[in-house]
């Protein structure tokens, strides 16, 4: 015997208006926790920054250079590189 439609809504014994509320509430449940987890990676990354800044200030004191003489490297290389980028361009 075939069902008529909305008889497997029925069973459940919710109305309409109840089912959309109940979805409405789960909607407004996973949006507070992708908040969460937005919070939480944005917390993460700055641990990651404040790492990578710890080793590279690290780096630079075992190399026994200057912070002038490093960034000093840095700019040099970075010029290069630019320069190099723009010759593949051609």
């Amino acid at each position: 015997m075939a069902r008529t439609k909305g008889s497997k809504n029925k069973a459940s014994g919710m109305t309409v208006d109840e089912r959309i509320a109940a979805v409405n509430a789960e909607l407004e449940s996973l949006q507070e926790q992708v908040k969460e987890k937005k919070a939480k990676l944005k917390q993460l990354m700055a641990e990651k920054d404040e790492a990578d800044q710890k080793r590279i200030l690290a780096a630079v004191a075992a190399s026994g250079k200057s912070a002038d003489e490093v960034i000093a490297m840095l700019n040099e290389s970075g010029a290069k590189e630019n320069t190099e980028e723009m010759k593949e361009a051609e």
